[in-house]
């Protein structure tokens, strides 16, 4: 296979090309089943099985192989699935202890490979499809209430949410006081309207401030997208 951006050679399908620095994969996958099944999507497929043995170290070598096969990518995102929540919920754990870089994962709910990869490629084609922004997390919050509870712990889950390349912008609401303002601070993110845009809730103890989280959707469906992929980066 050849880099798609200056047709290099590449040794391995899909590799990350060294020559122009470009990136061939969009993303990985790991599905965890009888056999352990990597993964990549760019232009192609392309899927390798690795043989399980449930001795720990094997299991730590095998997901720090993937973990370099990852890294050898350069994608920054992994999409985690299997034949039970069990296997899901360890192949996450392990991926992220292992991995060599920066990597968001997110796990589905447990199916079988073909239905996961076909779930994916639809969720990859929807991704593509919406509009994006780029602008620095920070410039997108703003409105008539500029105080945003929690302290820092309360700006930084609001940043986290801003950093969304589907997001536009954020507007802090009104702050409702119920009782003490002392606990954990979380943000809660409720709905979203026809134009696609999200509501939500921040919440630190008995206080809650509204948001309103404009996005790039233009109408209900991809703003439920949207809403699926924050939740994800929140939780």
């Amino acid at each position: 296979m050849r880099c798609r951006n200056c047709q290099s050679e590449l040794e391995e399908d899909l590799d990350f090309c060294l020559f122009c620095n470009t990136r061939n994969a969009d993303c990985s996958a790991i599905y965890y089943g009888k056999k352990l099944l990597l993964v990549f999507i760019g232009d192609r497929v392309r899927t390798t099985g690795f043989k399980i043995y449930e001795e720990p170290e094997s299991l730590r070598n095998l997901f720090e192989i993937v973990a370099e096969k990852i890294h050898r990518k350069r994608v920054d995102e992994v999409f985690v699935c299997g034949e039970d929540q069990k296997k899901i919920d360890f192949a996450d754990r392990m991926i992220r202890t292992y991995a060599l870089s920066d990597l968001k994962s997110y796990i589905s709910e447990p199916m079988d490979f073909k239905e996961f990869l076909e779930n994916l490629m639809k969720f990859l084609k929807k991704k593509r499809e919406i509009a994006k922004v780029e602008i620095p997390p920070d410039k997108k919050i703003g409105g008539s209430h500029s105080t945003i509870i929690g302290g820092r712990e309360g700006i930084n889950l609001v940043l986290k949410i801003a950093s969304s390349e589907y997001v536009k912008k954020i507007v802090p609401g009104v702050i409702e006081n119920s009782g003490t303002a002392t606990g954990g601070v979380r943000l809660k993110l409720t709905r979203t309207d026809e134009k696609g845009n999200i509501k939500g809730l921040l919440i630190h103890g008995g206080s809650v401030q509204q948001l309103y989280i404009i996005t790039t959707a233009k109408d209900m469906e991809e703003g439920e997208f949207i809403l699926k992929s924050l939740r994800h980066s929140v939780n």
